[in-house]
C-alpha cells in the first residue's frame, strides 16, 4: 500500500519533498534544541537561586538560632519573602522542630528526604546551620584523642521553599515562542521551495503533457520552447521522436490497410466455414437429443411388451406342458430377461454419457446393502450350484453416507457377471475398510469368482463400451458388453476407481474403491453373552462369514468341517445352538436326510439350518430354517431369541392376521377406483381422500395402518402431505405412487418421509407385497405368480368397465380443449396430469408419450405444439379401444 502511494507521487511533489524535507528537519531540530535549552536554563536558574538563598539564610541565622532570637530571624526573612518565587522560609532547631517560618505552608518539612526535593509546584531546599562564630582550631579542647579536629556543632536547619509556578509560566512562553519561530521558518521555507520549484517543474509538466497527448495518438503535437540546459535537449528530442513516429505510423497505416483487405477476405471464408460447423454441430446435438429421446422412449416401449412376455411365459410355465414346451418357455424367459437387462444397460450408459445421473448422499448400511444384493442374486447362483458368500468386515462403520442406489447398481452388475461366467465353485463379495480419516472412509468391494477367467491381453479392452473378452462370449452368455463400462463410470462418478485381475480358467477378481462420508460418532456394537454356538459348514468362506456375523457373541463361536466332528463336539461340550450351513441342492440328497436323522437323534437343542431351498422333509420343532445366505439380524434373532424377536421359518406358511385399514390419497377418480378395488378385494378397509390437504386431516382424526399417497395432487401435493404427516406421526408406513421415473423425485419423497416408492402402472402384486412388508403382516391376500395378471387384465379382474375408462379419457380431453380455448395453462396442466396418470396406471404407452409431449408444450407455452398434441390425443382417444 505504501509503495503504491509512492509510485503515484508527481515530480512537483518530489521537488517539494526533496527541498522541504531537509529544511523542515533542520528547523525542527534547531527549534527543539532551543526550546529544550531555554527550559533547562529556567529550571536550573530557579534551582541555583534556591540553593544560594538556603546557604545565605543558614549563615545569617547562626546567631539567631543560638540565642533563639525570633525577632532577628524574622528580620532575615522579611526581604526574601517579598519575592514571588519564595513560597516559605522555615527555621528549625537541632531537634528539627520549627522555630519560625514566613508562611504556613501546608506540608511539613521532612528530614528523611533527599534535598533539593521537587514536587509539581514547589522545590524544597534544606541547609544545616552550624556554629562558626568562635575559632577553635588551635584549642586542644576541640581536638579528640586521635588528633582529628572535631566538627563544628550543628545548631539547626534552614528550609527554603520556592514556587515553580512562575518558572513554568516562563517555560510555556518559551515553548510558544519557539513554536512560532519554527512555524515562521517553515512557511518561509515552503514559500521559497514552491517559488523555485515551479521553475523546475513547469517545463517538465509541459513536456509530460505533450507525451500524454502523443500516447493518445495525437502525433502532430510538439513540445514548446522551455528553459535551457538538459530540459531543452529533452524537449527537442521528444519533438524529433514524435515526428519520426508520425512518419512511421503513416507508413504502417498504409500497410495495415493492404493487410486488412486481405484479412477481410479470409474472415469471410472462415465465417462461411464457421456457419457450416455450427450447422453441423446443431445437427449433431439434435441427433444426440434424438438418440436420448429415442432410447428413453424405446426403453419404455420395449419394457412394456417384454413385461407382458415374461408374465405370460411364467403363467404358461405353471400350466401342464410337455417337456418340449417347458423348454420353450424356459428359453422365452431366459431371452426376455436378457433383452430386458440389455435395455437397462443401454439406458444407463446413455445417461452416463450425457452426464444425466446425479449422485445422492444418503445414509446407508453396507451390511444390509450387500445382503439385499445377495438375496436378489442367490436364486441364479444356487440354480447353477454355486456358493454365493458375502464377507463384510466387522470393523466397517454401521452408518455411512453415499449413494446406495448407484452402489447397489455397481455391485449387482459385478455379481451378476460373476455368476454368469462361473459354472462351479463360488462367488464371494468381500468388503474391507481400505482407508479411514476423521470424516471419510474408503471401502474396498471385491467380487471374486472361480469362473472361466479372462486372457491378460484382453483385460484392458473390457472397460470399453460394447466390448467383451471374446466374440464367442456374447453368443454363449449373452449381454451387451456395457456392464463393466457402467460400473467404471459410476465408480468414477462417485470419486472411486475400479480394477480387474484375472487368470484364464482360474477366476476373476474385480476391486472397486468407493470413498464415503463417515460421521464422527459411531455406536460400538454391543456384545451379547449366551451359550456356546457351533458352526458347521463345509465351505471355509461360509464358515468365515458366519463367524463375522456372530462376532458379537461371547463366547466366540467354534466351527467344524464334518458332521462327525459336529456330533463329537456337541457331546463333549455344552452347546447352546448349532448353525448348519447346507450346500446348494443338499436338501434333495439322501445323505442330508441321513445326517439330519443322526443329528436329531443325538441333539435336541436349537438347530438352525441355512438352506438354499426349502427342505422336503418334515422337520422337528427345534429346527429353524433360514435362507442361505442369511442376514446378520435374522441369524442373531434365531441364535438369541430371548434378546431379539425370534424369526419365523422362512420356508414355512405364514398365518393371516387381521385386515388393514388403509388411507388412499389420489385425486384422479378412475385411478382411485382401481386402487380401491385392488385393496378391498384383498381384504383391506379403504378410506378415500382426493387431495393432500384432506389426507392430512383424515390422518389427524382417525387411525390407519398405512397410507397410499399419490404425488401430484391439488392444494397440497403428495410430497408436502407426506412431510406434514411424518412430522406428526413417525411410525405410520407411507407408500408413494408416481409415474415419474426420475430418481430426484423419488429421493424427495424419501426425504419427506415415504417408506418406499412404487411406479405406475400399478402392479397389484407389488402393491400387496410392499404393504405386507411395511406392516409386517400378511393381511392382504396375494395371488401366486401363476395367478398374477397384467395391467390390461386388471379392468376385468377388478370389475371395472372399459367404457368407464374410455369416458374418463374423453372427460380429460374435453377439459384440455376447454383450457386451451380459455388460454388457461393451469387448467390444461391439471387435465394433462390426470391423463398422464391414467395412461401410466393402465399401461397405455402411446397415449403416455403424447401426453408427455403435451405437458412439455404447455410448460414452454408453445401454442402450435400444444394444438398438435391435443389433436393427436383426440384422434387416439376417440378412434381407439381405450
Amino acid at each position: 500500500m505504501i509503495l503504491s502511494r509512492f509510485k503515484n507521487i508527481t515530480i512537483r511533489q518530489w521537488v517539494l519533498i526533496v527541498s522541504l524535507l531537509p529544511l523542515v528537519l533542520i528547523t525542527l531540530l534547531l527549534g527543539s534544541y532551543f526550546i529544550h535549552t531555554q527550559l533547562q536554563d529556567a529550571e536550573n536558574a530557579l534551582r541555583e537561586r534556591g540553593e544560594s538563598m538556603s546557604h545565605l539564610m543558614a549563615s545569617a541565622a547562626e546567631f539567631g538560632l543560638i540565642t533563639d532570637n525570633k525577632e532577628m530571624l524574622s528580620s532575615l526573612i522579611r526581604h526574601p519573602n517579598k519575592d514571588i518565587d519564595v513560597a516559605d522560609i522555615v527555621f528549625l532547631n537541632s531537634d528539627f522542630n520549627v522555630v519560625l517560618r514566613s508562611d504556613q505552608y501546608g506540608s511539613d518539612i521532612r528530614q528523611d528526604l533527599n534535598y533539593p526535593h521537587f514536587t509539581d509546584k514547589y522545590i524544597f531546599f534544606l541547609q544545616p546551620v552550624t556554629a562558626t562564630g568562635i575559632d577553635v582550631l588551635d584549642s586542644p579542647e576541640f581536638t579528640d584523642s586521635s588528633g582529628v579536629e572535631a566538627r563544628p556543632p550543628q545548631i539547626g536547619w534552614v528550609a527554603v521553599i520556592l514556587s515553580r509556578v512562575h518558572t513554568q509560566h516562563r517555560q510555556q512562553e518559551i515553548i510558544l515562542k519557539g513554536i512560532s519561530i519554527a512555524l515562521v521558518g517553515l512557511f518561509l521555507t515552503l514559500f521559497i521551495a514552491i517559488r523555485f520549484g515551479r521553475r523546475i517543474t513547469t517545463p517538465i509538466l509541459r513536456i509530460t503533457e505533450v507525451v500524454k497527448q502523443l500516447e493518445k495518438g495525437q502525433l502532430d503535437v510538439r513540445s514548446p520552447s522551455v528553459a535551457t540546459g538538459e530540459l531543452k535537449t529533452l524537449s527537442r528530442g521528444i519533438n524529433r521522436l514524435a515526428q519520426r513516429v508520425q512518419e512511421s505510423n503513416q507508413t504502417l497505416e498504409s500497410q495495415v490497410n493492404r493487410s486488412t483487405t486481405r484479412l477481410r477476405a479470409t474472415l469471410v471464408h472462415l465465417e462461411r466455414q464457421n456457419l457450416a460447423l455450427i450447422a453441423a454441430r446443431k445437427k449433431a446435438d439434435g441427433a444426440n437429443r434424438t438418440k436420448d429421446d429415442f432410447l428413453a422412449r424405446m426403453s419404455h416401449e420395449l419394457r412394456t411388451p417384454l413385461t407382458s412376455v415374461l408374465g405370460f411365459s411364467r403363467l404358461l410355465d405353471k400350466t401342464e406342458l410337455r417337456p418340449e414346451q417347458k423348454e420353450y418357455t424356459r428359453i422365452i424367459n431366459q431371452t426376455s430377461s436378457l433383452l430386458l437387462s440389455i435395455i437397462d444397460d443401454i439406458l444407463d450408459f446413455s445417461k452416463l454419457q450425457s452426464n444425466a445421473i446425479k449422485l445422492e448422499k444418503l445414509s446407508l448400511n453396507v451390511d444390509s446393502l450387500v445382503s439385499d444384493i445377495v438375496e436378489m442374486q442367490a436364486p441364479a447362483a444356487h440354480a447353477k450350484g454355486l456358493e454365493l458368500i458375502p464377507l463384510v468386515a466387522p470393523d466397517i462403520p454401521a452408518d455411512l453416507h453415499g449413494d446406495p442406489m448407484r452402489l447397489r447398481q455397481i455391485l449387482t452388475n459385478l455379481v451378476s457377471n460373476a455368476i454368469k461366467f462361473t459354472d462351479h465353485g463360488h462367488v464371494v463379495i468381500r468388503v474391507y475398510q481400505e482407508k479411514q480419516s476423521d470424516d471419510s472412509s474408503t471401502l474396498l468391494f471385491e467380487v471374486e469368482d472361480t469362473g472361466v477367467g479372462i486372457p491378460k491381453n484382453r483385460i484392458r479392452n473390457l472397460f470399453q463400451a460394447f466390448t467383451q473378452a471374446d466374440n464367442s462370449i456374447t453368443r454363449k452368455f449373452g449381454g451387451s458388453g456395457l456392464g463393466l463400462v457402467i460400473a467404471r463410470l459410476l465408480s468414477e462418478l462417485m470419486g472411486g476407481s475400479i480394477e480387474l485381475n484375472s487368470e484364464e480358467n482360474s477366476g476373476t477378481t474385480v476391486s472397486v474403491y468407493i470413498p464415503m462420508y463417515c460421521p464422527e460418532s459411531q455406536v460400538i456394537p454391543a456384545t451379547y453373552h449366551g451359550g456356546q454356538v457351533l458352526i458347521f459348514d463345509q465351505h471355509p468362506l461360509n464358515r468365515r462369514n458366519l463367524k463375522n456375523q456372530l462376532s458379537y457373541l461371547a463366547p466366540k463361536p467354534i466351527s467344524v468341517t464334518t458332521c462327525e466332528e459336529m456330533l463329537r463336539r456337541q457331546s463333549e461340550q455344552e452347546i447352546s445352538t448349532i448353525v448348519w450351513g447346507l450346500e446348494p441342492n443338499a436338501t434333495r440328497s439322501s445323505t442330508f436326510a441321513e445326517e439330519l436323522r443322526i443329528v436329531c437323534a443325538q441333539y435336541q437343542g436349537p438347530l438352525i439350518l441355512l438352506a438354499c431351498e426349502p427342505p422336503e422333509l418334515a422337520l422337528p420343532e427345534n429346527i429353524t430354517v433360514l435362507r442361505k445366505p442369511t442376514r446378520t439380524g435374522n441369524l442373531l434373532s434365531a441364535v438369541l431369541p430371548d434378546r431379539f424377536d425370534a424369526p419365523e421359518n422362512e420356508y414355512s406358511e405364514k398365518e393371516v392376521e387381521l385386515p388393514l385399514r388403509i388411507l388412499v390419497a389420489e385425486d384422479n377418480d378412475f385411478n382411485r377406483l382401481l386402487i380401491t378395488r385392488i385393496l378391498e378385494q384383498a381384504g383391506a378397509e379403504v378410506v378415500i381422500s382426493t387431495n393432500g390437504e384432506d389426507a392430512i386431516k383424515y390422518e389427524q382424526k382417525e387411525t390407519f395402518d398405512l397410507i397410499l399417497m399419490d404425488v401430484h395432487m391439488p392444494k397440497v401435493d403428495g410430497i408436502q402431505a407426506t412431510a406434514a404427516i411424518r412430522q406428526r406421526n413417525k411410525e405410520i408406513p407411507i407408500i408413494a405412487l408416481t409415474a415419474n421415473v426420475v430418481a430426484s423425485e423419488h429421493q424427495r419423497l424419501i426425504h419427506a418421509g415415504a417408506n418406499t416408492v412404487l411406479l405406475k402402472p400399478i402392479n397389484d402384486q407389488e402393491v400387496k407385497t410392499a404393504i405386507n412388508a411395511l406392516t409386517q403382516k400378511t393381511a392382504l391376500t396375494t395371488r401366486t405368480p401363476a395367478e398374477a395378471s397384467s395391467n390390461a387384465q386388471m379392468l376385468e379382474d377388478y370389475q371395472i368397465s372399459k367404457d368407464l375408462l374410455h369416458q374418463e379419457l374423453l372427460d380429460q380431453l374435453t377439459g384440455l380443449f376447454s383450457g386451451f380455448e380459455d388460454r388457461s395453462s393451469e387448467k390444461m396442466r391439471h387435465h394433462s396430469h390426470q391423463l398422464l396418470g391414467l395412461a401410466g396406471l393402465y399401461e397405455l404407452p402411446e397415449l403416455e408419450m403424447v401426453g408427455i409431449e403435451l405437458n412439455r408444450a404447455i410448460k414452454q407455452d408453445n401454442i402450435r405444439q400444444t394444438w398438435d398434441a391435443l389433436w393427436r390425443l383426440q384422434r387416439m382417444v376417440e378412434h381407439s379401444q381405450y
